[in-house]
């Protein structure tokens, strides 16, 4: 009995320590997370949370900072944040859903990512048609331009911007 919990004792201590010099955040742990936020980002050993609407939170974070090395968990990842998040240097994303686009965003820049459902194409809210964002970079290929095009546009922000 003292093996066992001794050996428990040792596996919880290896997993906070992972977590602590830049360990991999469980699956669970991104999903409670994304209950009460859009946006998490482990780095560094260290979370942090953000609140907005569509890919806000992800342009605004890339202003002050990148993602080098990051694990990234959002709650819709479509080609748009899967430019910024490969323009931020990303370790690995999760995410409950996720388009075919942003898929081969990944696939294409070598990156790691986990998805509970695929769909062809994010909707935007409404539900009526395509995302305006993802609209927006159809033909974009280049994070780097993808990122400065959004950065641009919340700048200028406008209810038109988004048309």
């Amino acid at each position: 009995m003292k093996k066992i919990i001794l050996a428990l004792c040792v596996m919880v201590l290896f997993a906070t320590c992972a977590f602590a010099f830049g360990g991999k955040p469980s699956k669970g742990e991104l999903r409670k997370d994304l209950e009460e936020h859009s946006l998490v980002v482990f780095k560094n050993g260290e979370k942090s949370v953000y609140n907005g609407k569509g890919i806000r939170p992800l342009v605004d974070y890339l202003e002050t900072d990148d993602l080098e090395g990051a694990y990234v968990a959002d709650k819709v990842i479509g080609k748009a944040s899967a430019l910024l998040l490969v323009y931020g240097g990303v370790k690995e994303v999760y995410t409950p859903l996720m388009s075919k686009p942003a898929k081969k965003v990944f696939k294409r820049n070598h990156i790691k990512y986990n998805a509970d459902k695929v769909v062809d194409e994010i909707i935007n809210r409404a539900g009526t048609d395509i995302c305006p964002m993802e609209k927006k970079v159809r033909n974009i290929d280049d994070p780097k331009t993808a990122y400065d095009m959004f950065k641009e546009m919340f700048v200028n922000f406008t209810p038109a911007t988004f048309q």
